[in-house]
């Protein structure tokens, strides 16, 4: 099969799907923390390896990257740059607008970048720990090219398979690439199965089931749930668990407040609560707002259990609240859940851990909070340890049926027994803040209107306004 067979196949499938598929193959690939640095396109290519290290001598040098630039001919290469320092860039727009006029599909940095409005300018995607003002010059340098690299713990060859999207970056060895193609193509096609399941109403604990996940192994004429489940047998996707009135009382009192306000409440009533490094997946517009349904993960057993049973139990309304206890390395949300949570009228996600299947979230509008994205799955490494008990998300302790608040800015918990106490301190200082705006708009300074509407103690522990 030629080169540009396989990278459409390639193109046509997501860095979930080919993470998957290197599991199934007991193979390394799959990177976390290299993102996009720009809301940028998903690169297929081959990789064109370049080593950066530090500068050691005063001696004046070709500038990193260059060579590997002039010397490009076809226009299947992507550029994977290991060696990066912190905080110091080994990319900016002039090697930006250079690569893209040489038909480069895109660069992954192990390290830096600068200049990322001009890489963005030109659509030229890039993909790396972050971005820095500070120049390379007289700092790193081109160590080798064309070599083995080591990027995050994964050894990348020249010419090796790239694939970066809104999940992150995986890496998949040439002599594999046909091999891991072809499982992810399975794969690709069973789950798509399987959300049809899920849109059809079948249970998400049957639809995830291990069995279901074996029969990736078999052929794509394996039975699904779809085939063998008789049509009685289908229950409607519609949540028969429904919100219980003292809940719908609860979330009305958030519904005109936003986390800074109730942060801000929080803070004037000493309650910890704001979930420290949990944040939106995108930049919502609304309010999230609903009872806490809480589920605590655990390592796998051996052999490893149940990884999304739970959500059969969640009320309309309920926010699902995970405990994975801050890891990176694997995820416990995924676009089936996504599809079944939605469908099921579930409020939204907030993760201590990771999610995948972003563009699945994004595309339908359903609110996911979490300390990052990475697109390897849970199974067989993470299981449900005890739902609806107490959890940490954030460095917060989260009880079952306590009221999250979620938006743009963040996650706040507030406990349920406090939560009219809470809503009611949030709301006046809205009001407060509110007042300060309008005294400014008629001319006011803000000297003046904070001080007549006493805006230093609106905040303080203990104080009245």
């Amino acid at each position: 099969m030629s080169g540009t067979s396989i990278l459409d196949r390639l193109a046509a499938l997501d860095s979930n799907t080919i993470s998957d598929a290197l599991d199934f193959l007991s193979l390394k690939g799959a990177t976390y923390g290299l993102r996009p640095l720009w809301e940028c396109p998903k690169i297929v290519g081959r990789a064109s390896t370049v080593q950066v290290g530090p500068k050691t001598d005063a001696k004046p040098t070709t500038h990193l990257l260059t060579p590997v630039i002039d010397a490009v001919t076809t226009d299947d290469r992507v550029l994977v740059i290991a060696g990066g320092t912190e905080g110091i860039s080994c990319w900016g727009d002039i090697v930006a607008n250079a690569s893209k006029q040489k038909r480069i599909r895109g660069t992954i940095i192990d390290g830096m970048s600068r200049d990322i409005d001009g890489s963005r300018d030109v659509g030229y995607p890039v993909y790396g720990r972050g971005v820095t003002m500070i120049s390379a010059r007289n700092r790193l340098v081109q160590v080798a090219s064309g070599t083995p690299l080591q990027v995050r713990g994964v050894t990348v060859h020249q010419d090796d398979y790239v694939i970066a999207d809104n999940c992150g970056t995986v890496f998949v060895p040439a002599a594999r690439i046909d091999e891991v193609v072809d499982l992810a193509e399975r794969i690709d096609r069973r789950q798509a199965r399987m959300v049809e399941a899920v849109r059809a109403g079948h249970p998400v604990s049957e639809v995830m089931h291990d069995s279901q996940f074996e029969a990736i192994r078999q052929s794509d004429s394996a039975p699904t749930l779809q085939q063998t489940a008789a049509p009685e047998a289908v229950s409607s996707p519609h949540n028969p668990k429904s919100a219980i009135p003292e809940d719908k009382e609860l979330v009305a009192l958030f519904a005109d407040s936003d986390t800074p306000a109730v942060s801000d409440a929080l803070d004037k009533l000493g309650i910890p609560g704001q979930a420290f490094g949990i944040m939106p997946l995108a930049n919502y517009t609304k309010v999230t707002v609903g009872p806490a349904f809480t589920v605590r993960y655990v390592p796998a057993s051996d052999p490893p259990g149940s990884v999304g049973d739970f959500v059969d139990d969640v009320a309309e309304g309920d926010i699902v609240v995970i405990d994975n206890g801050g890891r990176t390395d694997c995820t416990v949300w995924g676009d089936i859940m996504t599809q079944y949570a939605g469908l099921r009228g579930i409020a939204g996600t907030v993760i201590d851990g990771v999610c995948r299947d972003v563009n699945r979230a994004i595309g339908d509008d359903y609110p996911l909070f979490t300390a990052g994205r990475w697109m390897r799955t849970g199974k067989d490494r993470v299981q449900v340890g005890g739902v609806n008990e107490s959890v940490g998300i954030g460095k917060v302790r989260v009880n079952p049926r306590d009221i999250v608040v979620a938006d743009a800015n963040g996650v706040v918990i507030v406990p349920r027994a406090r939560a009219r106490e809470v809503a009611e301190v949030a709301r006046k200082i809205e009001q407060s803040e509110e007042g300060i705006r309008e005294m400014i708009a008629g001319g006011a300074t803000i000297a003046e209107a904070r001080k007549k509407l006493g805006y230093h103690t609106l905040q303080r522990h203990g104080k009245d306004e």
